[in-house]
C-alpha cells in the first residue's frame, strides 16, 4: 500500500529549519559575545596606553609611529593617533609617508563620542582594509599640550562555516522525517484495518480512497435506517396503544398521539418523562425497569380521568433503555359493567319460567311418556343449574358475595367434598381418594367446598371408566395447597389458557354433554375471593392437574 509522504516531508523539513534557525542564532549570539569581549578588551587596552598617548603628538609622525607600533605587536590590535582636526599622526597600519593620504577622522563616530569626554565605539568596514572593524577611542592631551584622540581597532575574523553542526541538523531532520513517515504509516494501516471492513475495496487501496467508500456506505445505511424509523414511528402512530419510548435517563425520545392523549401534551420528545407525568405507579414501574431490566406490569391514572393498563418492558438498545405501552381500559371497564348487569338481568330473569318449566314437568310425569317426561324434567334441572351459577358468577364479580371466614381444617374440607361426590364417582366408575396433612386455615368453608368441589366434579365428569382422582392437602411456606388430580381426558394445549374464561367449553367430540362453562370462572373468582391462587396443568389423553394455594394459619401434623 502506498502512503502519502507529505506529513514525513514537512516534519522533516520542519525539524530542519527550526535548527538551522537555532543554530543561526547561536552563532549570532556567540559573535555578540565575541565582539563584547574585543570591546573589553579594546577598551582595556585605550585605559593602559591612553596616559602616555598625550605625549606622542608631541613628536614627529616617524616617531610616533615607532612607539605605537610597539603597542600594536604588543596589543595584537591596530593602533591610531588622531589630531584634534581629524587628521591622523600615526597608524600601525599605514607608513608614516601615507598618511597624508589618510581622510579626515573628525566625523568617526568613535571620534565624535570621545570628543565629549567618554570611551567611542563603533562597528564598521574599515574603508582601508574593507573588512569589518570594531573601534574604541578616547580624547588624550592635556593643558599646554596639543590634544587628540587614541584609538585601539579590532579587525573581525571571517567565521568558518559550521559544517558539522549543520550536518548533524541535517541527520537530525532526516531521523525526524523518517520516525514521522513510520508513525503516519503505522497509524495509517491501523485506520485502513478498522475501514477495510466497511468497504468492497481491495486491501492495497489508498486510505482516502477507503474513507471516501466507507463514507459512502455509512449515508447510505443511514438513510436505510432514516427510513426505517419513519416507517416505525409511521406505524406507531396508528397504534390504537400509546407508546413512549425513554432512555437511560428518563427522557422520552419518542411518544406516538395516543401517549400523548393519555397522558397529556407536556408529553414531549427530549423532555424527562417526570415533567409529563406526576404517576407515581407509572414512575415506580419505569425506576423498577431501568434498575432490575425486567418487565414491569401496573395500572396508573392518565390525563381526562383515564384508567390505563401499563407495561414497561426493557430494549436492548445502545440509546432507548425501555418502551412504555399504555392501554385505556375506561371502554372495557363499562363493556364489563354492562356485561355484568346483563349477566345478572338473564339469571334472574330465567328463574320465573324455570320454575313454571320445573312444574309442568311434574305434571306430565303421569299424563304422558314418562321418558319424555324425564327427559323435560333432567333439561330444566340443567337450565336452572345454569341460571344459579350465572347469578353466583355475577355476585361474585360485583363483589357482592359475603365471606363468612372462620378456622377450617382443609384437609377434613377435602375429605367432605370427597365423601359427597362419592355417589357420582361410582355411577362413572372413577375412584376418588384424599390424602395430605392436616392444615388450618382462615377460610369461608362453604366457597372452600364449593370450589374442591367444582374441581372433583369436572375431574369426574371428564374422566374414563376405571380412572382416578386424587385430592392432597399439604401446609407449604405459610398457605394451604389444595392439589385435585385425574387421569382423565386431559385438556388440549391450545385451550389450557382459555379454561378460566366464562362460557367456555372445551370441544371434546362425541363426547356427551358438558357443564355450562361457568365451573372454572367461578373457582377462578372465588379463589382470588379467598386471598389464593389457582393454577391448571394439563396434558391431553393423560390426565388434569388444578393447584390451589390459600393463606394458611397454622401446621398441624
Amino acid at each position: 500500500m502506498r502512503f502519502r509522504r507529505g506529513p514525513g516531508m514537512l516534519v522533516g523539513t520542519a525539524t530542519l529549519v527550526v535548527l538551522c534557525v537555532g543554530l543561526a542564532l547561536a552563532e549570532r549570539a556567540e559573535a555578540r559575545r565575541a565582539r563584547e569581549r574585543v570591546i573589553v578588551s579594546l577598551k582595556q587596552g585605550v585605559e593602559a596606553m591612553r596616559p602616555r598617548a598625550g605625549a606622542l603628538f608631541a613628536l614627529g609622525s616617524a616617531e610616533a609611529d615607532a612607539e605605537i607600533r610597539q603597542w600594536a605587536a604588543a596589543s595584537g590590535y591596530r593602533v591610531s593617533l588622531i589630531a584634534h582636526d581629524g587628521r591622523v599622526h600615526a597608524d600601525s597600519w599605514t607608513l608614516p609617508d601615507l598618511l597624508g593620504r589618510l581622510e579626515d577622522h573628525s566625523r568617526r563616530p568613535e571620534v565624535v563620542t570621545a570628543r565629549s569626554g567618554g570611551l567611542g565605539v563603533a562597528s564598521r568596514r574599515s574603508v582601508t582594509t574593507t573588512r569589518t572593524m570594531t573601534y574604541v577611542a578616547a580624547q588624550v592631551g592635556g593643558p599646554g599640550r596639543p590634544g587628540g584622540f587614541l584609538r585601539f581597532a579590532h579587525e573581525h575574523e571571517p567565521h568558518p562555516f559550521p559544517w558539522g553542526a549543520a550536518g548533524v541538523a541535517l541527520l537530525a531532520s532526516v531521523v525526524a522525517g523518517f520516525v514521522a513517515r513510520q508513525w503516519e504509516n503505522r497509524q495509517h494501516r491501523a485506520v485502513s484495518r478498522h475501514l477495510a471492513g466497511w468497504a468492497e475495496l481491495p486491501s492495497g487501496a489508498e486510505l482516502a480512497a477507503l474513507a471516501e467508500e466507507v463514507d459512502r456506505r455509512f449515508r447510505a445505511k443511514r438513510e436505510e435506517l432514516e427510513r426505517e424509523a419513519e416507517v416505525s414511528r409511521s406505524a406507531l402512530a396508528e397504534v390504537g396503544e400509546g407508546v413512549v419510548l425513554i432512555d437511560g435517563d428518563g427522557v422520552v425520545r419518542f411518544a406516538n398521539p395516543t401517549a400523548v392523549r393519555l397522558l397529556g401534551r407536556d408529553l414531549l420528545a427530549g423532555r424527562p418523562l417526570v415533567e409529563a407525568t406526576r404517576s407515581p405507579e407509572l414512575l415506580a414501574a419505569v425506576r423498577e425497569t431501568l434498575a432490575r431490566h425486567e418487565a414491569t406490569h401496573t395500572s396508573a391514572p392518565g390525563s381526562e380521568s383515564a384508567e390505563l393498563a401499563v407495561r414497561v418492558c426493557p430494549l436492548p438498545h445502545p440509546v432507548l433503555a425501555a418502551a412504555i405501552v399504555m392501554h385505556d381500559l375506561r371502554g372495557e371497564r363499562r363493556l364489563e359493567r354492562a356485561r355484568r348487569a346483563l349477566v345478572a338481568d338473564l339469571a334472574h330473569e330465567l328463574r320465573t319460567p324455570l320454575t313454571v318449566l320445573g312444574a309442568l314437568a311434574e305434571e306430565l310425569k303421569e299424563e304422558v311418556d314418562s321418558d319424555l317426561a324425564a327427559t323435560l324434567e333432567r333439561q330444566v334441572r340443567r337450565l336452572q343449574a345454569f341460571a344459579e351459577e350465572l347469578e353466583e358468577l355475577a355476585a361474585i364479580e360485583s363483589g357482592q358475595v359475603k365471606l363468612h371466614r372462620e378456622r377450617v381444617d382443609g384437609l377434613e374440607a377435602a375429605r367432605q367434598v370427597v365423601r359427597e361426590a362419592a355417589g357420582s364417582a361410582a355411577k362413572a366408575g372413577v375412584s376418588v381418594t384424599v390424602d395430605g396433612t392436616s392444615a388450618v386455615l382462615d377460610t369461608d368453608p362453604v366457597r372452600l367446598g364449593q370450589v374442591l368441589g367444582n374441581l372433583v366434579d369436572n375431574a369426574i365428569r371428564y374422566n374414563r371408566p376405571g380412572g382416578s382422582v386424587n385430592v392432597s392437602v399439604a401446609p407449604v411456606e405459610g398457605c394451604v395447597r389444595f392439589r385435585v388430580e385425574d387421569t382423565g381426558l386431559g385438556i388440549p394445549a391450545a385451550d389450557i389458557d382459555l379454561v378460566f374464561q366464562r362460557f367456555y367449553r372445551v370441544r371434546r367430540g362425541a363426547m356427551p354433554e358438558g357443564g355450562s362453562g361457568l365451573g372454572l370462572a367461578i373457582v377462578k373468582h372465588l379463589v382470588h375471593a379467598l386471598g389464593g391462587t389457582v393454577h391448571l396443568a394439563s396434558q391431553e389423553g393423560t390426565g388434569t392437574q388444578v393447584t390451589l394455594s390459600l393463606p394458611g394459619l397454622t401446621a398441624e401434623t
